[in-house]
């Protein structure tokens, strides 16, 4: 089985944040449409997976017309798509929105493929800040993570606290990058053991981390600039991943580019 992960797409406004023009957005549309053609030609997997903020915000109007841009694009891949939703596509637009634009009834579900059951989850930002997987989320991962197939868990948010340190955008900050109830989520996963891989965006670098087995993979954003520079150029960046029955070969393209090979 092969699939695909790109993320952070941020579609939208280009704007400096401490200074430097670090997502660069105006690049976003042409590399999500060169990426669909990659994987149309090259690299055809047998699904992709949107990781989360697929817009920059501006408006309420801006958002779903960018969003819809995205969607289109997507839409020309040969495969299905499966979409998370990140913290800046509901900066403007509801959740009721993105339901109807991704024509989803929860925003958090399952797709049995194969011997595998993969797991789309849906951390919520709440009034007080708090980033958690809400009780009827947690309530429903309970149950559905009992099963005999390996699972693979897809996030936009860190699934478990990371250390933050020289990270542009959350170095002083780490709490706004993972879910606050994150240690009811590793005793309902740990208690399945059948958890084998999970995949987030948000944090906009690549990194990975082992936990009671668990491999927690960061994907980096498709447009950010890594370069030092005031204006630089975007990373280009999205993960392909090959799964045999014992392992999974993890190749993060673009400028900053990462290999993984982990045994599930």
């Amino acid at each position: 089985m092969r699939f695909a992960i790109i993320a952070d797409i941020h579609i939208g406004d280009y704007r400096p944040f401490k200074g430097v023009y670090r997502k660069v957005t105006p690049c976003a549309e042409t590399l999500l449409k060169d990426f669909v053609q990659k994987m149309n030609k090259s690299f055809k997997p047998d699904f992709v997976v949107q990781g989360g903020d697929i817009i920059e915000e501006i408006n309420h109007t801006a958002d779903l017309e960018n969003y819809k841009k995205g969607l289109v694009i997507l839409s020309k891949l040969r495969c299905p798509v499966y979409h998370l939703v990140g913290n800046h596509d509901l900066k403007y637009l509801r959740i009721e929105d993105v339901k109807r634009l991704l024509g989803y009834k929860n925003l958090y579900f399952y797709i049995d493929c194969n011997n595998l059951r993969l797991v789309f989850l849906f951390p919520k930002k709440y009034p007080n800040k708090e980033i958690k997987l809400s009780p009827s989320q947690i309530k429903w991962l309970k149950k559905i993570i009992n099963t005999n197939k390996k699972i693979i868990i897809f996030s936009h948010y860190s699934l478990i606290p990371v250390n933050t340190r020289g990270n542009f955008w959350f170095s002083e900050c780490p709490d706004k990058t993972f879910i606050k109830n994150h240690r009811q989520f590793i005793d309902i996963i740990s208690s399945a053991k059948n958890v084998k891989l999970a995949f987030n965006s948000h944090l906009h670098w690549n990194r990975k981390k082992v936990l009671n087995g668990v491999h927690f993979v960061t994907i980096q954003s498709l447009v950010e600039n890594i370069s030092k520079k005031t204006e630089g150029q975007p990373t280009n960046a999205f993960a392909l991943i090959t799964l045999n029955n014992d392992f999974a070969a993890i190749e993060i393209k673009g400028r900053d580019g990462k290999n993984y090979r982990i045994k599930i």
